[in-house]
């Protein structure tokens, strides 16, 4: 157990505006408000967990004051009309979030120039007028114009708090209204509202201004801002902090994000794996500096650990910590740390499973382009993918998300007598499986054939970047040795095991192993698992086959370990499996890397020298290698399951989970194992 003395900054109480935050952490907002109008009780379930989780407050998420002036296509609600069919729907939220104790936040947004066009107002609103790629034309702000949208956020907020809310948060970052007004790209104006840094923030204090007198003294309003753009010629820390002095009376807390919509991922609106933690701090350490002390500032940007979190509140950097995708992975995070077991949290990947954000890489933009994929498109292949799971988006390391609040969780049954479960296979999916059932209140034994749990994720011992991912493997473990699970290791099930079997139940969770295509001198390369840690061995020169993510990430790995490293893929594009951020990150390293890569090339044999390729002008040539690896999939292991399968007995209900099923990725295989275990009754 952990010392909850240890986060006494994390865990202390502050009052604003007469309202009590019970500790320091805030929940983001994440999806958005209107889903609650389409989908109804799984987003109210997601806000309602991290409330009773033990978040000071939790936020949702995003709504426009102006569904017609700053439309997002789907989004067309009733507010401000408290008439409307969504006034008891907002009513219903606050509630659900101060019965747990935390405080209840309202999200309020204007899109401007990035709206989308509406059939009662074809044009967006922003500082100036232009013209988009798309065709769309956004008109510039006239003071009428100006006038309105400053009404819809005062009404807006008055809204809010006749719901029931205890407080909004006005997203002004990202590249929303605030920024585009803030920042010296976008706003060109040559009035009083633009030019100097004082005119361009003109408006979004008439905006605070406005709703302040609106909701009065008793109302918690903060504000999100980007603390910077992260983007050449766009708006700075600097920038922001100057802004920051003009805040008081008005604002109670600022929080500090980064980063522009159009660019989510260079920009650090999202941080992935290879983006450091805590990525804002910088910016926010800028912008204390001249912040008004009764502004209370919060960070938000890779923040997973409660280590992090206190030593920044502990350190006056800021007050508050703010978490979007780490509410996802643990809504459990404060209570884990008020009760003394912060280790057990589950720390955030940034595996971007949840959220895809923006096309960045050139060569992205270049296939979509080339083949006119839609973001339509790409929607209907990632559900096509998914029908075999029959769930979409989720979080790799919390499978009771199911669907971030977007869709209905499954329902199972309800526990009616202890059952005998075999698990085979200690793999993700097989510790999954195991920890549910018997949380379910089942007599399970899970076997092992090697000397070791965690299957295929060994590798993560030698992996510079995934030590977020090495964590939640020795958790899943950790989980299941501390549970009344019996473990046996080093011990091979074959049929005569599972004919001897008394299991009522058994779970077959035995993995895969690597696909090894017919190619001359093959059996030379060395599987992608298991290079982690080889570079000096493999040698200078190292040829990846295979440019998929488990290829490109063996790359960057053997880059970092000082190797020289060429990707052969045979389709036009690495790491087709991937988009929008999740591609851009991993390719943004390997260029960083300087690692090669052929495309659209087979390789047609491995020799003592290196790799004979043939590109797609049937050009064959030699890429020298001093080591080869093997990056071309995997396959499950069909035979082997079919056959433990042949010998269960009649009675025995045999399931399959993870790689062994659908060769997928580490969260499939956990959420498999949570569906399976609690499908049990």
């Amino acid at each position: 157990m952990s010392n909850t003395s240890d986060y006494k900054h994390l865990l202390s109480p502050i009052t604003i505006r007469g309202k009590v935050y019970r500790n320091r952490m805030l929940a983001a907002p994440t999806g958005y408000f209107s889903f609650a109008k389409k989908i109804g009780d799984p987003y109210y379930a997601m806000l309602e967990e991290r409330a009773a989780g033990g978040f000071a407050s939790v936020c949702s998420g995003e709504i426009t004051v102006n569904s017609t002036d700053a439309a997002r296509g789907f989004e067309d609600v009733d507010i401000p009309d408290e008439s409307g069919e969504f006034f008891p729907l907002a009513h219903k939220a606050a509630a659900l979030i101060q019965k747990h104790g935390a405080i209840a936040m309202m999200e309020f947004s204007h899109l401007g120039s990035i709206g989308d066009p509406h059939p009662k107002n074809a044009h967006p609103w922003g500082p100036v007028s232009f013209t988009k790629k798309d065709g769309t034309e956004v008109i510039g702000y006239t003071k009428e114009m100006m006038k309105k949208t400053i009404h819809d956020f005062a009404d807006c907020a008055r809204y809010a708090k006749d719901a029931g809310f205890d407080g909004i948060l006005i997203h002004g970052g990202h590249g929303w209204l605030f920024s585009q007004f803030l920042s010296p790209l976008e706003n060109t104006r040559t009035d009083e509202y633009g030019g100097s840094l004082e005119n361009r923030m003109r408006f979004p204090l008439e905006v605070l201004r406005a709703v302040r007198e609106s909701v009065g003294d008793d109302f918690i309003i903060e504000l999100r801002v980007s603390g910077s753009d992260r983007w050449p010629g766009g708006t700075t820390a600097d920038d922001i902090a100057e802004f920051s002095t003009y805040l008081s009376g008005l604002v109670d807390i600022l929080h500090v994000s980064s980063g522009h919509y159009y660019r989510s991922y260079r920009t650090l609106e999202f941080s992935s794996l290879y983006t450091r933690h805590n990525c804002n701090v910088d910016s926010a350490e800028i912008i204390r500096k001249k912040c008004p002390r009764d502004v209370k500032m919060g960070v938000i940007g890779g923040i997973n650990s409660p280590e992090d979190a206190e030593q920044l509140i502990a350190n006056d950097i800021v007050d508050f910590i703010i978490v979007g995708r780490q509410a996802f992975a643990d809504p459990d995070f404060m209570n884990k740390v008020a009760s003394g077991h912060a280790e057990d949290i589950n720390r955030c990947l940034r595996c971007m499973r949840c959220y895809s954000g923006s096309h960045e890489h050139e060569k992205e933009l270049a296939y979509l382009e080339k083949y006119h994929i839609t973001k339509e498109m790409e929607e209907a292949r990632d559900a096509e993918k998914a029908s075999c799971h029959n769930y979409h988006v989720y979080c790799t390391v919390n499978p009771k998300t199911w669907g971030m609040g977007f869709c209905a969780r499954p329902e199972f049954p309800v526990f009616e007598s202890k059952k005998k479960v075999l698990v085979v296979g200690g793999g993700i999916g097989g510790l999954s499986a195991a920890r549910y059932a018997c949380d379910k209140g089942h007599d399970v034994t899970l076997v092992e054939k090697t000397d070791r749990l965690g299957g295929i994720l060994y590798f993560l011992d030698h992996d510079k970047a995934k030590y977020d991912l090495r964590h939640f493997r020795d958790l899943m473990i950790k989980r299941v040795e501390e549970r009344p699970i019996r473990i046996l290791l080093n011990t091979n099930v074959d049929e005569a095991f599972i004919k001897n079997s008394d299991a009522d139940v058994i779970m077959l969770a035995i993995g895969s192993e690597p696909n090894l295509p017919p190619i001359p001198g093959i059996e030379k390369t060395l599987p992608a698992q298991d290079a982690y840690g080889k570079g000096s061995e493999l040698g200078k020169n190292v040829v990846v086959l295979g440019g998929g993510m488990v290829g490109a990430e063996t790359a960057i790995e053997l880059a970092e370990e000082g190797c020289n490293v060429t990707i052969v893929e045979m389709t036009e594009r690495l790491i087709l499996e991937a988009r929008n951020m999740a591609f851009t990150c991993v390719m943004d390293k390997l260029d960083e890397l300087g690692v090669e890569s052929y495309v659209n090339t087979k390789c047609l044999s491995v020799t003592d020298n290196g790799v004979e390729v043939q590109d797609a002008n049937q050009n064959t040539f030699t890429l020298p290698a001093d080591g080869v690896v093997c990056a071309l999939g995997l396959k499950s292991l069909r035979n082997e399951v079919e056959a433990l399968k042949s010998a269960a007995k009649e009675r025995t209900k045999v399931v399959e989970i993870g790689d062994c099923h659908v060769i997928d990725r580490v969260g499939d295989a956990n959420l498999d194992g949570y569906i399976e275990g609690n499908m049990l009754s």
